[in-house]
């Protein structure tokens, strides 16, 4: 629905209530959008039993912690405004605290050159999964190629950036951050960005790849820079792979180096979709009182089919995935599944980056996916989650350690 006004003809507009209200002058310059998402969880796990032949850990540790139940996720209000060829936006997430630490992206932005600079808080320009809106991710959670797992903690940091698409193919993208979010103090750095190319982009027929590079450098007060995976869904067991700067000694680089690759295609109502990424953590240990990096690596294969025939929509400005509308009276269904793994390499009996004093240090997890897009705006999702944490030995004689739950996790999300 339409409802147009007219204050003197400088000052005519229209009010927009179709999909996300909206407010527009007639002539073009200035457009203001209003937005809101909510997303409530409910989970059920089934722990894994404690072996009494080893140390417990993961979901045979009885925390007291009450993992199963509902879980607010997400409360988001946001607003985006654009005049002339200057723009602004401004989110918050009522479900994640008290502000400023529930500011999600708050930032403004001009068109200079082909590209668009964006300046304050913002997610940097890394992989395709962790640039996907969460109203469109494919399943409740990231794989562990986003800040879920190897970018832990620092989705939303503040800084400059530069974007911009070339001949209607290829994609670039810079960013020089703060390692810190509105109301911390500006510590820490983060560099980095992204390349993608997109030979082919018409509806049931895309195909994309990527590059992204990043170094995030921590400081006393800033965003650690680390890597833990979290196994099992949002409150699920956290996994740590190792810490840049945790070894005691005289070097104090802090550094978390990663380059990732990715690549998807989309074929009618099916999209394939997969990531590489390779991080190096400096100084994570000693080993005999020399200081150690360590590496690690983290990959996810996935795919969906939209079962009701609905195509799977390309963002290009943003060089990823979303979610169609319905095509039926009845909204859409969509299956999914998703192998997704990280490990660190160098984690050892004699090496030590994740503090296990264990021979391994590695989690896989198959996630199992059902989505109904009742309408436009009105999702609800059901995944199921076969993980296993895997430790290793802890030296010859002892048996392996493995963590293996299992975990239910339904979604009802609303949105605008």
């Amino acid at each position: 629905m339409s409802i147009g006004a007219n204050i003197g003809s400088a000052h005519a507009f229209v009010i927009d209530t179709k999909g996300s209200p909206k407010i527009r002058t007639d002539d073009g310059n200035f457009e203001m959008v209003f937005g809101a998402r909510a997303h409530l969880d409910v989970h059920s796990f089934n722990n894994d039993k404690a072996d009494p032949a080893y140390p417990a850990f993961g979901s045979q540790v009885p925390d007291g912690q009450p993992r199963s139940g509902f879980n607010f996720r997400r409360g988001y209000t946001d607003v985006t405004a654009r005049f002339y060829d200057l723009s602004f936006k401004f989110q918050n997430d009522f479900a994640a605290g008290t502000f400023p630490g529930s500011l999600r992206e708050a930032w403004v932005a001009a068109k200079m050159g082909p590209g668009q600079l964006t300046v304050g808080q913002f997610k940097a320009y890394r992989g395709m999964e962790e640039l996907t809106s969460s109203n469109e991710i494919t399943m409740m959670e990231r794989p562990s190629t986003s800040s879920t797992g190897i970018y832990a903690g620092r989705q939303w940091l503040m800084g400059v950036g530069y974007k911009g698409i070339f001949a209607d193919q290829l994609g670039y993208a810079m960013n020089i951050m703060s390692l810190t979010n509105l109301g911390m103090p500006i510590k820490g750095s983060s560099y980095g960005g992204r390349l993608f190319w997109v030979p082919r982009s018409q509806e049931g027929d895309t195909l994309h790849f990527g590059f992204s590079y990043s170094v995030d450098t921590e400081d006393a007060g800033s965003l650690s820079a680390r890597v833990v995976d979290i196994y099992g869904g949002r409150r699920g067991f956290s996994q740590s792979f190792g810490s840049a700067g945790a070894a005691a000694g005289l070097s104090d680089n802090h550094s978390e180096t990663t380059w990732a690759l990715e690549a998807a295609y989309a074929i009618g109502p099916v999209n394939l979709q997969g990531e590489y990424a390779a991080v190096k953590l400096d100084n994570t240990h000693l080993l005999e009182g020399a200081q150690k990096d360590s590496h690690v690596r983290a990959y996810y294969v996935q795919a969906s089919w939209f079962v009701t025939g609905e195509r799977t929509v390309y963002r290009k400005e943003r060089g990823a995935f979303g979610k169609p509308k319905p095509s039926r009276k009845w909204g859409a269904i969509e299956l999914a599944a998703r192998y997704d793994a990280v490990e660190n390499k160098d984690q050892s009996l004699v090496e030590n980056p994740c503090g296990t004093g264990t021979t391994r240090c590695q989690v896989q997890i198959l996630t199992l996916g059902v989505n109904w897009y009742v309408r436009e705006g009105v999702r609800l999702m059901l995944n199921y989650y076969l993980t296993e944490a895997e430790l290793g030995n802890a030296g010859a004689g002892t048996p392996n350690r493995r963590d293996s739950p299992s975990v239910i996790s339904f979604r009802t999300q609303l949105s605008f």
